[in-house]
């Protein structure tokens, strides 16, 4: 018997060692990027203990898991519906706790906007630290269930919300942030209908006084959809990285096409003739499809009908249809196929006129 309370006493020992290694280790890392990000002047960060956590998860049961493949749980934590957000694979590579320390840094700097996921703190003291947000649903996008596709007021009002977060990242701090990664897995609502902006491991800094960085080619990560052909050819990341995927996200979210067309399966070889140079890097996707459908008129092909029915009886069938031109048009000079490329201030004070247009 005093054996095994010396050896349970050793293991517990050993635990508790490990715990405050981690948490010393993965600490450092993210002060570093504290202070790279924001001279480390960011809002408090809440720490979790490893106990808080396995307790709330029930030691990550899956019966909690809501988003299986990325583990976010759904719990109870100091009596409040919490995400815990879990990586426990090399997804990253090498630099996997770079990433989980980069979203944990950006979600601390922009977690008092509401058009966040709110950051409620993080636990350092697993292998791979631990990330807490308020609970919030992911948009429901390309379902088939008709009764969860979200009617057209909704799907302008999450549009013109996530392009105000992100205009937020582009101008609020000293340095530009990019997320890189806009896309429907990263944006959630809450139980008032606020869209919510997530998933900072990609996101990439800006110095101050700059315009842009360049990463190596290897290092270009992202949704194939949603990479800006710039960004995915030469590594090179601006502001117009993220302009372009919102104006991939628009076009996923207002018509029902699809996104990356595989050049050897279609049938329209004319539609491959002007980007043969760039099949290596991306082949042909939505928004050359879309504007090509825009010049010959094509646009009802391109649009559900279940939408413009949500758009009420009050307006015309010609007054959805200009509406909706109007969103698609803005999607294109964001992708760079009409005119010239906006900010992404410019994009959320045109979705506000949009969402107002009677």
């Amino acid at each position: 018997m005093s054996c095994w309370r010396n050896n349970t006493k050793k293991k517990k020992n050993f635990e508790v060692n490990q715990r405050q290694r981690l948490f010393q280790e993965n600490g450092k890392v993210l002060l570093e990027d504290l202070i790279e990000l924001c001279n480390g002047k960011s809002n408090p960060i809440k720490t979790f203990s490893a106990k808080e956590i396995l307790e709330a998860t029930d030691n990550f049961s899956e019966s909690n898991l809501v988003i299986r493949f990325e583990f976010m749980y759904r719990d109870m934590l100091q009596n409040r519906p919490v995400l815990i957000k879990r990586t426990i694979w090399s997804y990253y590579k090498s630099d996997t706790l770079d990433k989980i320390c980069r979203d944990i840094a950006v979600s601390s700097m922009v977690s008092g906007h509401k058009n966040f996921l709110k950051f409620l703190g993080c636990c350092l003291e697993f292998e791979h630290p631990v990330l807490v947000c308020e609970y919030a649903e992911r948009i429901p996008f390309n379902t088939p269930n008709p009764e969860m596709l979200l009617p057209w007021g909704m799907r302008i009002k999450i549009a013109k919300e996530i392009a105000i977060a992100v205009s937020y990242l582009h101008t609020a701090f000293s340095r530009t942030m990019i997320h890189t990664d806009i896309q429907p897995s990263n944006i959630f609502l809450d139980s008032n209908g606020t869209a919510k902006l997530s998933g900072f491991c990609l996101c990439i800094s800006i110095p101050e006084g700059e315009t842009f960085v360049k990463v190596h080619a290897d290092r270009v990560e992202g949704t194939l959809d949603y990479l800006e052909y710039n960004y995915a050819a030469t590594g090179l990341i601006t502001e117009y990285t993220n302009v372009f995927s919102f104006g991939v996200l628009l076009q996923n979210f207002f018509t029902r096409m699809d996104g990356v067309v595989d050049c050897c399966c279609s049938e329209d070889e004319s539609l491959f003739e002007e980007f043969e140079d760039k099949q290596n890097v991306m082949n042909l996707r939505i928004s050359d499809r879309i504007s090509k459908f825009m010049e010959e008129g094509r646009i009802f092909e391109m649009l559900d009908s279940k939408m413009l029915e949500s758009m009420g009886d009050d307006e015309t069938e010609e007054h959805k249809i200009r509406r909706m031109e109007a969103v698609l048009m803005l999607s294109l000079r964001c992708t760079g196929h009409r005119g010239d490329v906006p900010k992404m201030m410019e994009v959320a004070k045109e979705l506000k006129r949009i969402e107002r247009w009677t």
